[in-house]
């Protein structure tokens, strides 16, 4: 028995310090949603930023691939992929109209394991309302919490919301 205790403890201490690694690097769920638009622009940008981990998990859930943001094997079929994700569970009314988004770019922040997603909605002439049904990451985590910055000619307002609350409405 001691021969068997000896031997497996590496394996039970190396699995406990995995976890509170992995657990150092973000304890809570969170992403963040920022829309900002400028009526002279007639464009709004949107920017999502998450814990790159947690993009690569979902990412992995959705498409059944294992590749990682940090070493994409095809870099332009993983950014449709990032578009697709982030579409089917990020939508956004602007004056009760769905707006369509296209996908810029993202840029990885290796020091911080986060990753910034780069969108663009076009043909955006005023903001008066905008409502937001956000559920990144929701299929990852039930304490998933969502923060959502809107700025409209500079009056910016925020929100937060957590799994299951989807929706989020900002008046202007």
């Amino acid at each position: 028995m001691q021969y068997f205790v000896s031997l497996f403890l590496p394996f039970f201490i190396l699995g406990a310090v995995t976890k509170n690694v992995k657990e150092e690097l973000h304890p809570t769920y969170v992403a963040v949603v920022q829309i900002d638009f400028n009526s002279k622009d007639k464009f709004a940008t949107l920017l999502c930023k998450t814990f790159t981990d947690d993009l690569d998990m979902a990412l992995q859930k959705e498409f059944n691939k294992r590749e990682s943001v940090r070493n994409p094997v095809v870099g332009n079929e993983f950014s449709t992929e990032i578009e697709l994700y982030i579409k089917g569970h990020l939508q956004i009314l602007i004056n009760g109209t769905q707006a369509n988004y296209s996908f810029i770019n993202y840029k990885e922040d290796k020091e911080n394991n986060s990753v910034g997603l780069y969108f663009r909605i076009n043909n955006v002439n005023d903001i008066t309302k905008i409502n937001i049904t956000d559920t990144i990451f929701y299929e990852l985590y039930d304490n998933q919490i969502q923060i959502i910055y809107v700025t409209v000619n500079g009056n910016r307002k925020s929100g937060k919301i957590r799994n299951p609350i989807r929706r989020s409405t900002f008046d202007f």
